[in-house]
């Protein structure tokens, strides 16, 4: 896999920060389109003394399509998008410790915790790795490196 240059790293912020001022400005747009619109809605209403408010329709249906477009920007780009990655971050380190913990218990190896710990928790920083045998009785049995020198020295004989 290549490495990006620093001039690739730069490009892709600086299209991401547009990104972000380009929606901004379309979200600002479309509010000052809404208000401006539905207060010349609302005085034609009132000049002309209508009965039944008709502007409410306008109003109530493009405010759905103007809150869709803000909650749109803050999850993509605002406030909503850091917890997101904050939330994404969390949940794919606890994975990869839980990956890791798997993996490691597969290949023998056990956790312990810290002597200076009073912790119930078994941390995956705190762990002693230690390579486990079976004995020829059926027990396990810690493998020394004395005892993987010799058993690679037997294996290689003729």
């Amino acid at each position: 896999m290549k490495r990006k240059k620093n001039e690739d790293i730069e490009k892709d912020i600086r299209r991401k920060v547009e990104e972000k001022y380009e929606e901004r400005t379309g979200l600002i747009a479309h509010l000052v389109a809404y208000l401006i619109v539905n207060l010349m809605l609302w005085a034609i209403f009132l000049f002309n003394a209508g009965s039944f408010p008709w502007p409410l329709f306008v109003t109530g249906g493009w405010g759905i399509g103007m809150i869709s477009h803000f909650l749109s920007y803050h999850n993509e780009h605002g406030a909503g998008a850091e917890k997101r990655e904050a939330a994404i971050a969390a949940e794919v380190e606890r994975k990869y410790r839980l990956a890791r913990m798997r993996a490691e218990a597969d290949h023998g190896l056990v956790y312990e915790s810290a002597d200076d710990d009073d912790a119930d928790v078994y941390e995956l920083d705190n762990y002693e790795p230690r390579r486990l045998r079976l004995t020829h009785d059926g027990e396990l049995a810690e493998v020394d490196t004395v005892d993987e020198e010799r058993a690679d020295q037997a294996s290689s004989r003729p």
